[in-house]
């Protein structure tokens, strides 16, 4: 066998033996999240400040927009059937659209944090298309993007500061920008701890509560030694 005939072995086995990157996912659970956390810095407990940045928020975040209409702050801000934010620190896209960017000095492995967004109003009309977020690699490349309208939709109507966790894992590629929008939506300037139940926590929870009251109740209703 001449020597191109090894090489072009040589390079199969290689090939075959190259671990394959890791496929990027959608995140909605804070269970072993170890991103970065928003924190909105001097806008944290401030009223709205409307501006399309460049903004720079602490932990190496720029924050920028597509509207000059977007914001960061606490205030009233409606979220269609989904109740309002009106006592967390938000950034909001405030418009049907456009979106928010923000970009890490240092790329980060995943990112995410609690939402809320709204695909249709309270009465079941839809509003908008979709709820997108993506992230872009280091060369911005697009590393993934969902719609979390479709795939991941919030419900929590009428409710005040009610988000759900939602972000992207890179699956091992490291992500320097991250977006969110195309339509009204908000992500909490909080900790993981932020989010509001999913539906499957909640049944769990109500299954634990009845539990705990049926125990409470034989307790209550065990005779008593003479």
């Amino acid at each position: 066998m001449g020597k191109m005939g090894f090489a072009a072995i040589a390079v199969a086995v290689s090939l075959m033996g190259a671990a394959p990157a890791g496929a990027a996912s959608l995140l909605t659970s804070s269970g072993g999240y170890t991103g970065p956390i928003l924190d909105l810095g001097v806008y944290s407990g401030q009223y709205y400040t409307f501006t399309a940045g460049p903004l720079t928020l602490p932990g190496g975040i720029t924050y920028s927009a597509q509207s000059p209409s977007s914001v960061l702050g606490i205030g009233g801000y409606g979220i269609n059937g989904n109740g309002v934010s009106e006592n967390t620190d938000i950034i909001g896209t405030n418009t049907d659209s456009t979106f928010v960017t923000l970009e890490f000095d240092t790329a980060v492995a995943m990112f995410g944090g609690g939402f809320n967004y709204a695909t249709s109003d309270g009465n079941g009309t839809p509003l908008y298309a979709a709820v997108i977020i993506r992230a872009f690699d280091e060369a911005d490349v697009l590393i993934a993007e969902y719609d979390i309208g479709d795939l991941a939709p919030i419900a929590t109507p009428g409710a005040t500061d009610a988000f759900a966790f939602r972000g992207i894992d890179g699956g091992g590629q490291l992500i320097k920008r991250f977006e969110f929008g195309g339509s009204y939506a908000i992500m909490a300037a909080r900790g993981t701890d932020s989010v509001v139940p999913e539906p499957g926590t909640w049944a769990l929870m109500i299954l634990g509560f009845g539990s705990a009251g049926a125990m409470l109740r034989r307790r209550r209703s065990a005779p008593t030694a003479a």
